[in-house]
């Protein structure tokens, strides 16, 4: 028996491996296996299975499954995946199927007629340690044990996805305030459950947006309510996978890790704020987990519902062109709103106009809790020498450095390379640094300097969790001032009175072809969080826009529909981001460019091509879309060092 084999590595074939007689009864597709490759052993994903031999094969050393964790539905979602997103299969496989999926520590064995009494009750894990592991399948696959979780008590079999969705499903977009969204959410979770379904609901975060979903709906629907990703521990994510796999009447939370849970009874799909950027996975196999999520619905033929204050173009074209129903309900309105252009005011710490200091410094007295959304999250993302005029560069890749001021070091903004700072300038070795591009650090600081008996804290990412903690730990309403990134925005429940936005402006430059979306989606999900009574919009007068666009939705969405369609850029054409490096001399460049040149389609190659000093890298943007192209991508991995990443954020 021969078994094909995709390892979780870049090359887009499989391997075939002959699998040993005392295995054979139990090779299954979809199972994980261990096999020798090169010089190592490698856990891969069971693709196809044949009755012949080849004596010339490796051997199979092991099989890590005893049932296969998915099915051909999730198989189908993984295939899907993995031309979509131009990823080998095995790199999909292991992304859906992760090593931290280790069922047989949580099955217990229960002796059936003709089955051995020493084993009554023990872990799979422990029973394949005692005994040969092929014992025991031998005797589960006899009948003589039985398999059962220790969550459930149910039968342990391989996932069976039952739909109960409709033969034409209805998909919405709900765009409207996050108390109008869950209220719609309740009402179609609760008709799921009365129909005997479950429900999958994708949240782009787990500490903040997760957390305020996760109570209200735990509220609602009492021990019903289950999270699923690596933001919780191992246990309580494997006993979310054994629900799932048999219980009726459930909501299943998650992130990006959900979007390939076997979930049995699926009726309906919930992808909330489906426009965020948490959504896409940057390491390894890259991928947007709410397109993701919209592609499952339709193998499994089930409804969704997309929420939002502000939708993806994506999700507003498909309403466009009739795949979605959309229903609308207006926000919160502000009282007041106030648009200040200001100079800048130059030094070799950064910039803050007098103005934005009056602004705080007025809710201050009175009282108020003010909120301040700024771009950027470290002291400075741009350090310059004020001798030689040159800016400060990573000495590993050459990418453009941020100063962080907590951890008193440099980090580049390409390669995440952090490196001590070290006061003075690497190439002339002057003291005399400019810092500028400001960001939540430094205003954070200058606040605490000007304010030292108010309250000041910092709302990014890295301080998420921190900042829930305070919040859960002080129910009543406390003047404070919140300064942060786009992380603001998943502050529900927290309502302030003033609203502050400095550098928004800015996200124009560093936002790429996404730029005004993206202004466009953080200026709408701050007021739908925040529901500040007033906003105030800061701009620097050499890069001031005009914001009246971006509080007309309908009018926005068409115009940004346009511009796409002008340029098939997403959603009318695709674009994929080409990064080749090498330590040779050799250009990867060029190779690619031959590779087109042989497919036929060298004019999809729109550039830019960048050559990076001391690492040899090359980056080409591709934009095209078709059969032909996607072959063309998937070539690419016969070179070394290669990664592609489809539909990148910013080009």
């Amino acid at each position: 028996m021969i078994a094909h084999v995709a390892l979780p590595i870049p090359i887009t074939k499989t391997f075939s491996y002959t699998v040993p007689s005392l295995w054979q009864p139990y090779i299954k597709p979809f199972v994980r296996v261990l096999v020798p490759f090169t010089n190592r052993r490698l856990t891969g994903y069971v693709v196809g299975i044949e009755e012949e031999d080849d004596k010339n094969l490796k051997e199979i050393h092991d099989i890590i499954d005893i049932i296969p964790l998915i099915d051909h539905t999730m198989a189908s979602l993984c295939e899907w995946a993995s031309r979509y997103y131009i990823t080998p299969i095995g790199m999909v496989l292991k992304y859906a199927i992760p090593a931290s999926l280790q069922p047989d520590r949580y099955l217990l064995i229960h002796k059936q007629k003709g089955g051995s009494i020493k084993l009554e009750g023990i872990s799979l894990n422990r029973a394949c340690k005692l005994y040969k592991k092929e014992t025991i399948f031998k005797y589960l696959e006899e009948g003589a044990i039985e398999l059962r979780d220790i969550f459930t008590g149910e039968p342990f079999f391989a996932p069976l996805i039952q739909s109960t969705g409709t033969t034409e499903p209805e998909h919405v977009l709900f765009i409207g305030p996050v108390q109008s969204r869950l209220e719609y959410y309740l009402t179609h979770i609760s008709k799921a459950f009365k129909e005997g379904g479950n429900v999958l609901m994708m949240l782009p975060d787990y500490s903040m947006t997760g957390t305020y979903f996760y109570n209200l709906l735990n509220k609602e629907f009492p021990g019903r309510v289950y999270w699923y990703g690596t933001a919780i521990k191992s246990k309580a994510r494997m006993a979310t996978y054994f629900h799932a796999r048999h219980g009726k009447g459930m909501v299943i939370l998650g992130n990006k890790n959900c979007v390939f849970l076997p979930i049995a009874h699926n009726s309906l799909i919930i992808v909330e704020r489906h426009e965020e950027d948490d959504y896409r996975n940057e390491e390894g196999f890259r991928f947007n987990a709410g397109q993701v999520a919209l592609q499952r619905a339709a193998i499994e033929n089930i409804p969704v519902i997309a929420g939002s204050a502000s939708a993806s173009v994506e999700l507003f074209n498909r309403v466009k062109n009739g795949k979605f129903k959309i229903i609308e309900r207006p926000l919160t309105p502000f009282k007041e709103y106030h648009e200040i252009v200001t100079k800048k005011y130059r030094s070799p710490f950064g910039a803050i106009p007098e103005e934005f200091i009056d602004t705080v410094k007025s809710g201050v007295e009175r009282k108020e809790r003010i909120a301040i959304f700024t771009p950027r999250r470290d002291y400075s993302s741009l350090i310059q020498c004020l001798d030689c005029r040159k800016i400060l560069r990573c000495h590993v890749c050459e990418g453009i450095v941020s100063y962080q001021k907590k951890k008193d070091g440099i980090l580049c903004s390409s390669c995440n390379t952090l490196s001590p700072y070290a006061r003075k300038c690497p190439y002339c070795g002057s003291a005399f640094l400019r810092f500028s591009h400001i960001g939540v650090e430094y205003i954070e600081g200058l606040l605490k300097e000007h304010f030292k008996d108010y309250l000041v804290m910092g709302v990014t990412a890295e301080t998420s969790k921190e900042v829930m903690r305070f919040f859960e730990k002080h129910k009543e309403t406390i003047p404070l001032i919140l300064v942060g990134t786009h992380t603001l925005s998943k502050l529900y429940g927290i309502k302030v009175e003033r609203l502050i936005l400095f550098g928004w402006e800015e996200l124009l430059k560093i936002a790429g072809y996404r730029a005004e979306e993206k202004s466009f989606h953080i200026l709408t999900n701050l007021l739908d969080a925040l529901t500040p009574q007033e906003l105030y919009i800061f701009m620097d007068k050499k890069a001031a826009i005009n914001t009246a666009p971006f509080f007309n939705m309908k009018a926005f969405y068409e115009a940004e529909l346009r511009k796409r369609e002008e340029a098939s850029f997403p959603p009318y054409g695709r674009i994929f981001l080409i990064e080749v490096e090498k330590k040779h001399s050799l250009s990867g460049a060029a190779i690619i460019k031959k590779i087109m040149e042989e497919e036929g389609i060298k004019d999809n190659i729109i550039g830019p091509v960048v050559q990076k000093k001391k690492r040899l890298k090359w980056k080409i943007i591709v934009r095209g879309k078709g059969e032909r192209l996607t072959q063309a991508l998937f070539r690419l991995y016969d070179l070394p060092g290669v990664r592609i990443e489809a539909d990148p954020l910013s080009i």
